[in-house]
């Protein structure tokens, strides 16, 4: 199946989050809760907004960074959603604040990977997590549902409340690489209004994606990658 941009853009585009509200109102509650936390390392956050395209936009999250994410998007999309980027070198973190700006905004929100990997599905990675504000035992993912190798090989994994557009009757299929495939990836995404792999799907002319960067000391042993540097790899 196609990814973003053909990949051109991994492993940014890796994992994609998304969460049901406005690009102001997400990058707002981010800001408010990342300053006083980043204010204590003498690391000041700053938001501005960017009118332009979704390609554009990404080449302004490099350099890469290991250890500690240093720039974030929230960008529009045509639906009521926005999606989640950062600049980490190993793809988005999603699940870290968007599971936690779900129950402190009551909203949903999503995490969507695919990362293709080889041709022989090693490093393949396929993942789907919905959190809702309801906290249930400890955590507000409502669902999960994996495929993905962990170094030893491929694992399967679904977990929390079956949603009623799941192709269940594949989580049997006899290969795990069978069980959740990026095209059910894709259907599920849709189903609640996310066209995740279609570039044409973000970033309306007349609306204004927000920017936020981190400005002063980085986290010890930080490294910078540029995108050439990882898919080389």
């Amino acid at each position: 199946m196609k990814t973003l941009f053909d990949g051109k853009y991994a492993p940014i585009t890796d994992t994609i989050g998304f969460i049901r509200c406005s690009p102001t109102r997400a990058a707002e509650f981010f800001v408010e809760w990342q300053r006083p936390i980043q204010d204590k390392r003498g690391v000041s956050v700053d938001a501005k907004s960017i009118k332009g395209s979704l390609e554009a936009n990404l080449q302004r999250l490099a350099p890469l960074t290991s250890v500690e994410r240093r720039r974030y998007f929230f960008i529009p999309t045509r639906s009521n959603w926005t999606a989640f980027l950062d600049n980490g070198h190993q793809g988005t973190d999603a699940f870290s604040p968007l599971s936690y700006m779900a129950e402190k905004l009551s909203c949903e929100a999503a995490r969507a990977t695919y990362d293709p990997g080889a041709r022989d599905s090693s490093d393949l990675a396929v993942i789907w997590e919905l959190y809702r504000p309801h906290v249930v035992d400890f955590s507000n993912t409502v669902r999960a549902v994996f495929v993905a190798d962990d170094g030893n090989g491929l694992i399967f994994s679904e977990s929390g409340e079956v949603q009623p557009y799941e192709d269940v009757e594949k989580y049997s299929s006899r290969l795990k690489r069978d069980r959740f495939t990026p095209q059910m990836l894709d259907r599920y995404l849709r189903a609640l209004g996310i066209e995740a792999f279609d570039e044409n799907f973000y970033q309306p002319e007349d609306q204004a994606a927000i920017f936020i960067e981190k400005f002063g000391p980085i986290a010890p042993a930080s490294r910078e990658f540029q995108l050439t540097d990882l898919q080389g790899a």
